[in-house]
């Protein structure tokens, strides 16, 4: 299929100037394949977004990788690019203002799965991970009522050749609905919480949740994730208020959206909350967090987390709160 390429847009214009990238892709030039790359992330899938020229990009590079037209440097950045276009058909569904350009994006995600699932083989080994994880994406799309039990397969046989963290693997297992509830008892940290956060739902996995929020972070899990998590299958402040309150006094104030920002706001979701005795342990944990940026007047993003709990923003103020036993 030829496309229009005067009549599609990416993030600054007409896409007239595509189709160059794309032919610059099968050449010898380094220079100009680093063109081609970022005009494809920065222009045709801008932070994510795709717009008009998205899908038909899509399919030119599914077409280039198929028929082995793409230099050999650009197959890594290219695959990044679809694994892309699949997290953001993802993220957009559902959107009226993408709903237009869904239905031709998915379809040409889902065209280019088995092309690029036939490339794995081929795959440098410190990018296996990478490379699968874009797979677990477009596998998503491609085949959403698949049980991807052919993937699934697949990736377990390449973890156990990676001598990297087991986590990255057990995620994309995860983003294929694997069941992981035989890995809660798992010797690695950052292992039980991938299946716990997986499977929060189960009694098990909300206890080794809670449980998380009072150790450091293992590597490979979000804050946000984990915090989200806490409090959705929390039913009150009160059944995580001392993981909660650790958490609290350590986290920094980057934490004001997805970390204790968000822990506060559970504990205080009224201006006009009374001071229970678990809010009072969350306010001591807050006016112990040592972070002098949560308290700076002038961090508007910190300051919105206390005024929207009815909280002074002031650190003595807030310990005078919390040893207040008449309020």
């Amino acid at each position: 299929m030829t496309a229009d390429w005067w009549e599609l847009r990416h993030a600054y214009g007409r896409a007239t100037d595509t189709p160059a990238h794309l032919r610059a892709l099968e050449s010898d030039d380094a220079e100009a394949h680093a063109a081609a790359l970022d005009h494809l992330d920065v222009a045709v899938l801008h932070q994510g977004f795709p717009d008009s020229a998205t899908a038909p990009a899509v399919r030119a590079v599914t077409e280039l990788l198929a028929a082995g037209r793409a230099h050999p440097d650009t197959v890594e950045g290219l695959l990044e690019f679809l694994g892309d276009a699949a997290r953001s058909a993802a993220d957009v569904t559902g959107s009226d203002y993408f709903a237009v350009l869904l239905p031709e994006l998915r379809e040409t995600v889902a065209a280019a799965y088995p092309v690029a699932l036939a490339l794995l083989d081929a795959v440098p080994p410190d990018r296996t991970v990478v490379r699968a994880s874009q797979l677990v994406e477009m596998a998503r799309i491609a085949n959403p009522a698949d049980g991807h039990e052919h993937l699934m397969t697949l990736l377990r046989d390449l973890a156990t050749r990676d001598p990297g963290p087991r986590e990255r693997w057990v995620h994309c297992l995860a983003r294929l609905g694997a069941d992981l509830r035989a890995l809660f008892s798992d010797p690695d940290p950052a292992v039980r919480l991938r299946a716990a956060l997986t499977h929060a739902a189960e009694p098990h996995g909300r206890e080794l949740i809670r449980a998380a929020l009072a150790a450091p972070l293992p590597a490979g899990v979000y804050r946000g994730e984990l915090v989200r998590a806490a409090i959705r299958n929390a039913p009150d402040i009160d059944s995580i208020a001392t993981e909660a309150a650790d958490f609290i006094g350590r986290d920094d104030w980057t934490g004001f959206d997805d970390g204790w920002g968000a822990l506060v706001s559970f504990a205080f979701p009224e201006r006009s909350e009374p001071l229970t005795g678990t809010r009072r342990r969350i306010l001591w944990a807050l006016a112990g967090n040592d972070d002098q940026e949560i308290w700076n007047p002038g961090n508007g993003s910190c300051r919105l987390v206390f005024t929207r709990a009815g909280l002074p923003h002031d650190r003595g103020a807030c310990r005078r709160l919390a040893d207040d036993v008449d309020r």
